[in-house]
């Protein structure tokens, strides 16, 4: 099953099956999003975008 990591420094996602993924564009650990990827790739990018912001530390 397919689990959507963010990155909370820059907000880049990536789609993947198992755990502690480091984001490629700046090399932070990325977190965990609390939604299935069925659901993410579903929504809008305004939708994308109110979710990456949760999660991003620095804005």
């Amino acid at each position: 099953m397919l689990k959507v990591y963010i990155c909370p420094n820059c907000g880049n996602y990536r789609f993947v099956t198992s755990y502690n993924y480091t984001c490629y564009k700046c090399h932070c650990a990325m977190t965990l999003a609390d939604i299935e990827y069925k659901k993410y790739i579903d929504l809008n990018s305004d939708e994308r975008q109110a979710i990456t912001n949760r999660y991003k530390t620095r804005v």
